[in-house]
């Protein structure tokens, strides 16, 4: 028999970290984007991703991470605004720092021909 499970790979935002004995809660955001009727792209919403991890990589100035893992629920929460939230749940397998590489997708959007190479460092002269 096939063992059900929700399986799920997503970059986000990293809002917060906490600590604890036995792991990580990390809280991630997602843009949830459509295109204006002017074919730009704006953000209407954020999908909340509430992460536990086993990993204790450091997150010292990481503004974006990638998790693999699964859903193990939701939750619900108070927003700033006084309304309620939701949240999915999901244990990490892996979380990979993404703060440092291209947006890959976006500039392959633009220009679809474009070989993508190595990243260039921050204050590299050209």
């Amino acid at each position: 028999m096939i063992k059900n499970e929700a399986r799920i790979e997503l970059t986000g935002w990293l809002n917060d970290v906490k600590d604890f004995e036995w792991g990580r809660a990390l809280k991630l955001s997602v843009d949830v984007r459509k295109r204006t009727a002017e074919g730009e792209w704006e953000t209407v919403d954020k999908t909340i991703y509430d992460v536990t991890t086993d990993e204790r990589t450091p997150f010292e100035g990481i503004k974006q991470v990638r998790v693999v893992g699964r859903i193990i629920g939701t939750s619900t929460f108070q927003k700033r605004d006084g309304s309620t939230g939701s949240a999915i749940k999901v244990r990490a397998e892996s979380v990979q720092n993404v703060s440092d590489k291209r947006n890959e997708a976006a500039i392959l959007e633009t220009w679809p021909t474009a070989k993508m190479g190595p990243a260039v460092e921050e204050g590299a002269p050209f």
